[in-house]
């Protein structure tokens, strides 16, 4: 079974590379990667998304600022979706304070900023993050334009609170030592799905990247009861 990803904030898929190099190697993954220097909105990336979702069955994981859009992809049930996954994610604006000071500052010049290693450590990451996952973060926001990025983070701020139900299985991997999302963002998920189970990984807000075994099983236990059904 297929197993389609949907990035974070840069949307480049590049840091999915440690939960890709964790998994079995019988299983087949899917990128789905945003144009990196055309804004689109939450609605137009679930367009977007929806038009490169595979024909044979699949489970989908949305990651962090992706999990909106995994949820409205879920909502239209597409004929082959078998279970989608959320990680580290939020359905509603998950950090009102700062994300409304965000509109009121030059976040495209920020972006553009050399980030210092000691600050990506210790705001997004942990203080033990080996080199090479912040080499690969840095990678990932290299490849996409400071105004894109800018721009996703203000579509994080215009989410709202009204959401419907929907009834695809789901699943969602809260990281123990997120510093980015509220450990209370889970709780938007637990009413806007019928049935969702929690799984608590230890790791800061990039949990695939610090802890993608713990990660995989769960992706691989998820393959194997859907597969059975």
């Amino acid at each position: 079974m297929k197993v389609v990803l949907l990035p974070g904030l840069d949307g480049t898929g590049t840091l999915f590379k440690p939960l890709i190099d964790a998994l079995p190697k019988g299983v087949e993954v899917l990128v789905i990667s945003y144009p990196p220097d055309i804004k689109l909105n939450y609605d137009e990336l679930v367009e977007f998304v929806v038009g490169k979702l595979p024909e044979e069955d699949f489970i989908l994981i949305g990651e962090s600022f992706s999990g909106p859009i995994a949820y409205q992809v879920a909502l239209r049930i597409p004929k082959n979706i078998k279970s989608v996954i959320f990680v580290a994610t939020f359905l509603d604006n998950p950090r009102p304070f700062l994300l409304g000071l965000s509109r009121l500052l030059p976040t495209s010049l920020i972006f553009s900023l050399p980030i210092p290693d000691f600050i990506i450590k210790s705001f997004l990451f942990n203080k033990t993050v080996s080199k090479r996952i912040v080499d690969l973060f840095k990678e990932s926001l290299e490849q996409v334009s400071y105004g894109v990025l800018s721009f996703r983070l203000k579509q994080i701020g215009l989410l709202t609170e009204n959401h419907d139900i929907c009834n695809i299985k789901a699943s969602y991997i809260q990281a123990a030592g997120d510093k980015l999302v509220s450990r209370n963002c889970v709780n938007a998920y637990k009413k806007a799905f019928n049935s969702i189970e929690i799984f608590q990984v230890e790791g800061p807000h990039f949990v695939l990247q610090t802890n993608p075994i713990a990660c995989a099983e769960i992706v691989v236990n998820e393959i194997n009861y859907v597969g059975n059904r």
